[in-house]
């Protein structure tokens, strides 16, 4: 996590009460406070898959050299949720660096091979 939040970031956070994440240019990109970090790292991915209803059709793709969520961790969430998935992509690190169009052929596939159904005239059905 300190690649992506920055050197002493639990400390500034602690101090501060919030980190505020730039791009390489300075741009704010988002702010991470105590309670939202806390928030993420305390999420039980596993026991929130089940709570995906069955009929809902999951695509998770993932990259095999990830450096910040290891693979495993969506094979683990693609074994608890039936009508899934699960894409890993062979050298794609955690922002798909170099594999962008190869995601958007994953992403697109998965949409066209899983067409657009209504269910009810107020609820559509993913």
């Amino acid at each position: 996590m300190e690649g992506r939040l920055g050197k002493n970031f639990m400390r500034r956070i602690n101090e501060d009460g919030y980190i505020d994440v730039k791009n390489k240019k300075g741009e704010l990109q988002y702010r991470v406070s105590k309670a939202s970090l806390d928030d993420r790292l305390s999420t039980d991915t596993l026991f929130s898959s089940r709570a995906i209803s069955e009929g809902c059709r999951v695509l998770t793709i993932h990259g095999a050299k990830d450096e910040i969520v290891p693979a495993e961790d969506a094979r683990q969430f693609a074994a608890n949720i039936r009508n899934h998935e699960l894409r890993i992509v062979a050298d794609a690190n955690h922002r798909y660096t170099g594999h962008r169009e190869e995601l958007a052929s994953l992403v697109l596939g998965f949409l066209s091979s899983h067409p657009y159904q209504i269910t009810s005239r107020l609820r559509p059905r993913l």
